[in-house]
């Protein structure tokens, strides 16, 4: 089995769940692990931000949990299925009665491979939190099943309970979910997406987590994957309905959003970390994104967690991924 690049952090202890995370960029965080993690244990709140490359999916058992998601609340109901890219910055801050909670973190490669609705997986990829619209579509039973199967030493039992995974996510497609936090407006979507296509669009992935601290091109990500820069461009926009440059930037912008949060950096220190060359350019990006500047967003962020909640407060979902 392969093991995990260094340029992949996965973080799933609390003491990683600290501000000091914040510091590595999301950008870096493409998954190549091989291995579906499962847990089945109790919640607990988390005192800042954090993320990871995988697919993220939580089924809370007992009671409603909250979170912060790119500062937006979010509550998932008692027994439904939650799921998001945890690429974005995220946290739980109240499990509340919930006494057992299933924890599924999931290759993007692997989610982006399976036969699911392509609606559904393009919302994921686009930075939205998703639940079930119906609860009991999966049990505790059947998670810690998954949980000691992906420990056991054959590979064909792993693969078993990876099958039942995505069984399980086909039938969350069937029956139904709904957009707890959106980034982008609805649009049409392309159904088909070739496994060629999932090729090259993980390989690509992979080059931008590898090399997110240097300037990217879209020639020198087509050069590596071995393809024309147009038809590179082309084949990742109908993966991703969003072209490279706007994934680099909203991804960007999700690690601007923790550093305002959680740390004490200055404006400039994190325009140089998030990989802006400018303050002008990122003050620009970042208002476009989400209609305030970055010293309003730290202020709102900073005085009241539910701030996206009051009436008062701008409009800070991203609408559009413009250019």
């Amino acid at each position: 089995m392969k093991q995990p690049k260094k340029s992949v952090l996965f973080v799933t202890t609390q003491d990683n769940d600290s501000p000091e995370s914040v510091s590595i960029s999301p950008l870096s965080l493409y998954s190549s692990y091989e291995k579906i993690d499962i847990e089945l244990r109790r919640p607990h709140d988390m005192p800042g931000y954090h993320w990871h490359g995988q697919v993220e999916v939580n089924i809370p058992f007992g009671g409603d949990v909250e979170y912060i998601i790119n500062g937006s609340p979010i509550v998932l109901k008692d027994g439904h299925i939650g799921l998001f890219w945890a690429s974005v910055p995220h946290r739980l801050t109240n499990p509340g009665n919930c006494h057992n909670m299933g924890i599924i973190n999931i290759p993007i490669h692997h989610f982006l491979s399976w036969p699911l609705n392509r609606e559904f997986v393009n919302q994921i990829t686009h930075g939205a939190v998703l639940h079930s619209d119906e609860s009991s579509l999966v049990s505790e039973f059947e998670l810690k099943r998954w949980e000691d199967e992906m420990m056991h030493q054959a590979e064909s039992r792993q693969q078993l309970a990876a099958d039942e995974i995505s069984l399980m996510l086909k039938r969350l497609c069937l029956t139904g979910w709904s957009q707890m936090l959106t980034n982008r407006k609805d649009k049409p979507t392309q159904n088909g997406v070739s496994k060629h296509s999932q090729f090259y669009v993980s390989q690509m992935l992979e080059y931008i987590a590898t090399h997110h601290d240097t300037p990217l091109t879209i020639n020198q990500i087509a050069d590596h994957v071995g393809l024309h820069a147009n038809y590179a461009m082309g084949i990742f926009q109908r993966m991703m309905q969003l072209t490279i440059k706007q994934y680099i930037t909203a991804m960007r912008i999700n690690h601007a959003r923790a550093l305002l949060s959680d740390t004490e950096r200055t404006i400039l220190d994190i325009t140089l970390t998030v990989g802006f060359n400018s303050s002008s350019r990122f003050y620009q990006t970042f208002q476009s994104y989400l209609g305030v500047t970055p010293t309003q967003y730290r202020k709102l962020s900073r005085n009241d967690h539910r701030w996206a909640l009051k009436e008062s407060s701008p409009n800070f979902q991203v609408e559009n991924f413009s250019e």
